[in-house]
């Protein structure tokens, strides 16, 4: 993978756009399998990560177009 400074910006604002979307999915994910699954516990998991990822996406979004 290219680190930051040879990634042109447009791709690197692609690439969060990418992670701010599957973490939605995951949040989506973990809800489904807290409420309607049998073992939750994976529900869970997904459930924490897709918020912290999310939340993370959104602050590197907004830092990066702030630059």
């Amino acid at each position: 993978m290219e680190t930051r400074p040879q990634m042109s910006q447009g791709r690197y604002l692609v690439y969060l756009t990418y992670g701010l979307v599957l973490s939605v999915v995951m949040v989506g994910v973990g809800v489904w399998g807290v409420g309607w699954s049998n073992e939750p516990v994976l529900g869970w998991v997904m459930l924490v990560a897709g918020i912290a990822i999310t939340a993370l996406s959104i602050v590197q979004l907004r830092h990066a177009r702030a630059r």
